[in-house]
């Protein structure tokens, strides 16, 4: 590890030549006072997202492994990378010019932040209105507002890199991090953003949220140890809407969602028929 100030970004990145040259123009953009180390992994692609990372010259080192699976790519990455803060991130998010520095700034004023995450805004680039409402539900909640999961990006420090040895084969990898802060060590920097866009159709939504919920329930069984850190996650999520009567309208579509997740992902579980699923509609060439 380089003892110099610096900002080490992993992006492990599958078949992402749509949207690749947008997250890193982003990214690249940020105002930060330090080096910044930028690690784009294509890993088994069949498409030109390497070359669409090489195209950023010095500014990106690219490692491209013909071997696919988002872990083997952050292990890779999380090998090269030479500083802390460190952070890994989606390849098709984008992020706010003041990011990378309010990052650096949150781990600077709390001694005691072990994992820091931006604030997100959720798009949703679509016409129905029923998800429309589903999503306008969704990002409301306060478990949603305070977590540091689903914005694309989460950034650790190296005592927290310190209680693992490498990204275990788990589907929630963000979420296993996650867990091994306690809830006092968590920040969200609330200044900066991400843009995070949404599935663009109940399908998608579906495939999404059954993986999300799979991963939840695989990590629960395989690292017990960790649940003490996940106590109560929905937590004033009723009260919450209690007092949001305009809200209630969606409340068929949001139940409907997480019943079907769960229902699926159980069903999964119980043969351990984990699957990859990705919002290729998020992807689309219209946010490029």
């Amino acid at each position: 590890m380089d003892d110099s100030p610096g900002f080490s970004i992993i992006i492990p990145a599958h078949n992402e030549g749509q949207v690749i040259a947008r997250t890193l123009r982003s990214l690249l953009a940020s105002k930060l006072d330090r080096t910044l180390q930028v690690i784009v992994v294509a890993n088994g692609c069949a498409d030109d997202t390497a070359e669409q990372a090489r195209a950023f010259g010095e500014n990106v080192q690219v490692m491209d492994t013909p071997t696919g699976g988002k872990i083997h790519a952050l292990n890779l990455g999380d090998a090269a990378a030479r500083y802390f803060p460190r952070a890994f991130m989606d390849a098709d998010v984008e992020v706010s010019p003041n990011l990378l520095a309010s990052v650096v700034g949150a781990f600077e004023r709390d001694n005691s932040a072990r994992i820091v995450s931006p604030g997100c805004r959720h798009v949703y680039r679509g016409i129905n209105p029923l998800l429309a409402g589903y999503y306008q539900l969704w990002r409301s909640l306060p478990y949603v507002r305070r977590d540091t999961m689903a914005r694309g990006f989460y950034a650790i420090d190296a005592i927290l890199r310190g209680r693992f040895d490498a990204f275990p084969q788990l589907t929630a990898d963000d979420k296993f991090i996650r867990n091994l802060a306690s809830p006092d060590e968590r920040h969200v920097a609330d200044e900066c953003f991400t843009t995070v866009y949404m599935p663009g159709s109940f399908r998608e939504l579906l495939k999404v949220k059954t993986r999300w919920t799979y991963g939840n329930i695989e990590l629960a069984a395989s690292r017990p140890d960790l649940n003490v850190n996940d106590q109560n996650p929905h937590g004033g999520a009723m009260k919450h809407l209690l007092i949001r009567p305009w809200l209630w309208i969606h409340m068929p579509a949001f139940l409907f969602v997480y019943k079907y997740a769960h229902y699926k992902a159980r069903q999964r579980w119980a043969t351990r028929a984990g699957a990859w699923d990705r919002a290729d509609s998020s992807r689309s060439s219209n946010g490029k």
